[in-house]
């Protein structure tokens, strides 16, 4: 199943009788920013709304998923193509998730690991790689738990959860500042752990905000 292909074909379906977005919209009430992310390929429609989507387009569930007008004759063949392909799209969908919280679980193990080493003094960085590996560490798990797959949807939770991720380290980084503050060299490494993380995570709030607009 296509989401290019299903867009378009809802696109030409739509405009063939004459109804713009929002009418659209209206009839199966959803918003005319859903039509249009599913008419632009960026996600494809609930199951739950195939039924009063393909009626308002006067098509069939079948020609929406084929992204095409389908003859009476090759209905029967056409129909069993996409059934099997929807179950192989189902399986393939499912190991995806799995995988994906498996990978989230890791990065939080790996993010916990890491946030606990740098507080202990057990290991020895350059100031600039826990601002950055951590932040990352815990914003990745977070997509991957998610289960999100469509970009503006990734986006839209590391717009979320990046500063938060930045402020968790930094805190770690005070911890560890306060129960260092009889060694000078170590108060000046959290300090700019701390700094730097604020100020990375701040950098790719704005980046990734710069990236949702222009994708709207």
């Amino acid at each position: 199943m296509n989401q290019n292909t299903i867009g378009e074909f809802m696109q030409i379906t739509r405009k063939e009788k004459g109804m713009t977005q929002k009418q659209l919209a209206e009839m199966i009430n959803v918003s005319d920013k859903t039509i249009s992310k599913w008419e632009n390929g960026l996600s494809t429609p609930d199951t739950s709304i195939l039924a009063p989507l393909c009626a308002a387009l006067d098509i069939s569930v079948n020609e929406l998923i084929t992204g095409k007008r389908i003859a009476p004759e090759e209905y029967s063949k056409n129909a069993e193509a996409n059934i099997i392909n929807l179950l192989r799209e189902s399986q393939d969908s499912r190991k995806t998730s799995i995988i994906q919280y498996i990978l989230g679980v890791i990065l939080c193990i790996i993010a916990l690991a890491l946030n606990f080493g740098t507080i202990n003094g057990q290991l020895l960085w350059f100031i600039d790689l826990p601002s950055l590996i951590l932040p990352t560490c815990i914003c990745l798990a977070v997509v991957l738990l998610s289960g999100k797959k469509d970009l503006r949807s990734i986006l839209r939770i590391i717009r979320k959860s990046v500063l938060p991720a930045g402020l968790v380290v930094s805190l770690s980084g005070f911890v560890s500042m306060m129960g260092s503050i009889s060694d000078p060299e170590r108060i000046g490494q959290d300090l700019g752990v701390c700094i730097l993380t604020i100020l990375y995570c701040t950098i790719a709030y704005i980046v990734v905000v710069v990236m949702e607009q222009h994708i709207k």
